[in-house]
């Protein structure tokens, strides 16, 4: 662990918060790559490979279907290296998959190549919020979770950004090179204390809560809270893992992630920004179709700044509301817009900009809700025993819908046409708040006791959750 002159409170916690967090922006760049690289690979020639829209389809989709596979083995991970050590071992995977991406000369490499970046991603979807929830205090958890999103938004947006002057080729060597960086960076954070308490390391337990809440805090205290609390699970009667997953508070907790998660991917996120550059050629051969795109991720990072602000303010079902509801309309909008360009193009002359507007409303507005706070509440409403599997759980079920989506998208389009295909997502964010308002809990502000509690009472909360907060 490096030194760092403590400046103000919870400083280090931030620092290991946003060191994880690099970690996402790399990711970020992965998602971002497909926007800028679809047209110039299938249309535009470059590269070694030439590739029609269904393969691109499918390079885009393997990522996706690597981070569904690896959701399981990295939960065993978690538990038996550590959540430090299993975040940097998925640097090697992800810088091949940049070689081998790069370097390609027949489709199978670009595959395998977008495979192993998948891994990692499917990984640090994991790996790093978990991370993050166990060096953070409570009362600034919100928040630094929520960088978790922030940094995946501002990959994307730089992705979208530099390729506007470079190729594809450089566009890969760039991100392979922030990817090198991220290893001796994340090298430098301590593991998480839970961890090493739960591995019996008690004196580096000690050494990583006092780096982490600086020289005021009662270092001895601290750790021994962390290990009372792992006595105490120690000593509770053996459950198997099925007792624990079919326990009330479970089971609610079980219905609300994989709600949220799936809700997530049915939005359209990922489709929307895989394809985002295709969307505008689409929309309006008068755009700028690269400008449009960067600014569509310069407001997704704003709508990420903002729920890092109001995340332990406003509370997590009221973003998620206004969220669902907010990207509901902006689908509604793309759709009749596309409907009208098709019918009665006249119409729409002189309303280039709506896509771009429309666009930017939904993502800003998935970054501010659906986009941090499903991974926040995992963190939050699940008990320790059944953590890492539930983690894998979201992970599997976010990737296999973003595999699905990805590979479908194109289809949909053909099949539903632009209008249609907005439309259906309008539905899917509109169920998306019903949802929220029925089957989701607020946790913010509240102890994991409280949480659990809440959980294991009702499995309705749009009655009641007033008076609880009293």
């Amino acid at each position: 662990m490096v030194k760092v002159p403590q400046v103000f409170a919870s400083q280090n916690q931030y620092i290991a918060a946003l060191a994880a967090s690099y970690g996402a922006l790399v990711i970020g760049m992965l998602f971002g790559w497909s926007a800028p690289a679809s047209p110039r690979l299938v249309e535009g020639g470059e590269g070694n490979v030439h590739l029609n829209e269904d393969e691109f389809s499918w390079a885009v989709a393997f990522m996706p279907l690597g981070g569904t596979l690896i959701a399981i083995p990295c939960g065993f991970l978690l538990k038996s290296v550590g959540r430090k050590n299993t975040i940097l071992f998925f640097v090697i995977p992800l810088m091949l998959g940049w070689i081998l991406l790069t370097w390609a000369q027949v489709l199978a490499m670009m595959y395998i190549g977008r495979f192993l970046q998948g891994l990692a991603a499917g990984a640090y979807g994991m790996a790093i919020p978990i991370y993050i929830g166990e060096i953070a205090d409570q009362r600034i958890r919100g928040t630094v979770g929520s960088f978790f999103q922030l940094m995946l938004n501002i990959g994307m947006l730089i992705s979208f950004s530099v390729s506007a002057a470079v190729n594809v080729f450089q566009l890969n060597i760039i991100s392979g090179c922030l990817v090198l960086l991220f290893g001796p960076i994340f090298m430098l954070m301590p593991e998480t204390p839970s961890f090493l308490v739960q591995r019996g390391q008690k004196l580096e337990a000690i050494e990583a809560v006092k780096w982490l809440q600086g020289p005021d805090c009662n270092v001895v205290a601290e750790v021994e809270l962390l290990q009372t609390k792992q006595d105490e699970r120690s000593k509770q009667p053996t459950k198997t893992l099925k007792h624990s997953l079919l326990s009330s508070g479970t089971i609610s907790a079980l219905i609300a992630m994989v709600g949220l998660v799936t809700f997530l991917q049915m939005s359209g996120i990922n489709a929307v920004l895989f394809y985002a550059t295709d969307i505008f050629m689409n929309a309006s051969d008068s755009l700028n179709h690269t400008v449009a795109t960067i600014i569509v991720g310069a407001m997704q990072v704003l709508g990420t700044i903002l729920a890092a602000f109001v995340v332990d303010r406003v509370g997590r079902r009221w973003l998620l509301l206004i969220s669902a509801i907010s990207m509901c309309a902006a689908h509604v909008t793309l759709g009749v817009y596309f409907h009208l360009l098709h019918d009665s193009p006249e119409q729409v002359e002189n309303l280039e900009w709506l896509p771009v507007l429309a666009l930017s409303v939904f993502v800003t507005m998935f970054s501010i809700g659906f986009g941090p706070v499903p991974w926040i509440m995992i963190g939050e409403i699940f008990a320790a025993d059944v953590k890492d599997l539930a983690s894998s759980l979201a992970v599997i079920t976010s990737n296999g819908l973003s595999f699905m989506m990805s590979k479908t998208f194109i289809h949909m389009q053909e099949g539903l046409g632009e209008a249609g295909t907005f439309w259906l997502f309008a539905g899917f964010c509109l169920l998306a708040a019903i949802f929220v308002i029925v089957l989701v809990p607020e946790t913010k502000g509240r102890t994991f006791d409280q949480i659990q509690k809440r959980l294991r009472n009702s499995k309705v909360y749009c009655r009641g959750e007033k008076n609880s907060q009293q």
